[in-house]
């Protein structure tokens, strides 16, 4: 009797406990800490690997094949534009050019005396037309010659900074031999890829970011100067160009640049990283319901950075998403809103 009276009193708790336990109720509340969503201006970023080039880079070369007779430049040196920087021998070709000009001369004199005679009848028209021929050949001549004097002086065809010097006086050199290179170091260009995908976003005049290794830690200003008119078959990529002012001579040509784009600012609805949680393919946060409980909410997120990421659909402005506290959270389940730690 006794045994039985026990059995209904045990099966009368276990039901009391089934239906106030926690199953019914949620659990006890979580404690949790929340950020209220609210829209606030949003500025995507693309990341990209580029090279640093000079804006005007050439080789300077020999023109002739000839013996250097002087060499007016040192490495490292900063020249301006027409600055002598080599000089090949030229005894040949001065000696061809004197000669050429004392034959023009003597021409254009002759020229002048029939052309004085012709006015008055005393020589025939042929004859004057005749030297004056042979006056406009001599003259081509010595031009002709002029020319291979001026190709044995090389000059700076623009202002900028010289590299390492490859000759030196006396030395033989051939046609094409390379002397040095010269850079323009003040306005540089950096070339870097962006997605086809991410063609319609790109225009001249956006902001770029750019750090390079060379100078750890600080941010160089830059625009974008141009994008290339085809799209690379093989990375489906777009080459674009920023126009960087290395005013401070901090980048070099062919130096590797970690550069970020700046796109327009709008306004978006954004949240921390911290919040959103990835399951497989789901991609969700925990919203605190108005009832006090937690509701968990797919989302689709747009561009991260900064710790933030941007979302595109899922949430509105005013809803309170869970930060801290989502380890164990589970839809239904009280919550106990705390501030969050400094």
């Amino acid at each position: 009797m006794r045994v039985s009276l026990m059995a209904v009193v045990l099966l009368a708790t276990a039901c009391s406990s089934g239906e106030n336990g926690p199953g019914k109720e949620g659990g006890p509340p979580a404690t949790v800490t929340v950020v209220t969503v609210v829209p606030e201006s949003w500025s995507d970023r693309i990341q990209a690997i580029g090279t640093a080039k000079a804006r005007d880079s050439v080789v300077i070369a020999a023109k002739q094949s000839e013996r250097i007779a002087a060499v007016r430049f040192e490495s490292g040196q900063r020249v301006s534009k027409g600055q002598v920087l080599v000089e090949l021998d030229a005894g040949t070709v001065k000696a061809e050019l004197a000669e050429a000009q004392a034959n023009l001369n003597d021409l254009n004199a002759q020229v002048a005396r029939l052309q004085n005679l012709q006015s008055r009848q005393l020589v025939a028209k042929s004859q004057l037309d005749t030297v004056m021929a042979s006056r406009n050949a001599a003259k081509a001549r010595a031009q002709a010659a002029q020319e291979r004097l001026n190709d044995r002086i090389i000059r700076a065809p623009f202002s900028g900074v010289l590299g390492l010097r490859q000759v030196s006086q006396g030395q033989y050199v051939a046609a094409g031999a390379v002397m040095v290179n010269l850079d323009d170091l003040d306005h540089l260009w950096v070339d870097f890829p962006v997605p086809e995908s991410l063609l319609p976003q790109l225009k001249t005049g956006m902001v770029l970011e750019l750090q390079a290794d060379a100078a750890p830690g600080r941010m160089l200003p830059a625009r974008v100067a141009g994008i290339d008119s085809r799209v690379d078959v093989a990375t489906r990529a777009i080459m674009v160009r920023g126009a960087i002012d290395n005013a401070a001579g901090l980048v070099r040509p062919g130096m590797l640049m970690r550069v970020t784009l700046q796109q327009e600012a709008v306004q978006a609805l954004v949240i921390p990283e911290l919040a959103v949680q990835q399951i497989g393919n789901r991609t969700f946060v925990y919203v605190a319901g108005a009832d006090g409980t937690a509701e968990s909410r797919d989302i689709r997120i747009g561009s991260r950075h900064d710790g933030k990421a941007e979302v595109l659909e899922g949430l509105k402005s005013g809803d309170k998403v869970v930060l801290e506290g989502t380890s164990k959270l589970r839809d239904g389940q009280k919550l106990k809103v705390v501030p969050a730690a400094p």
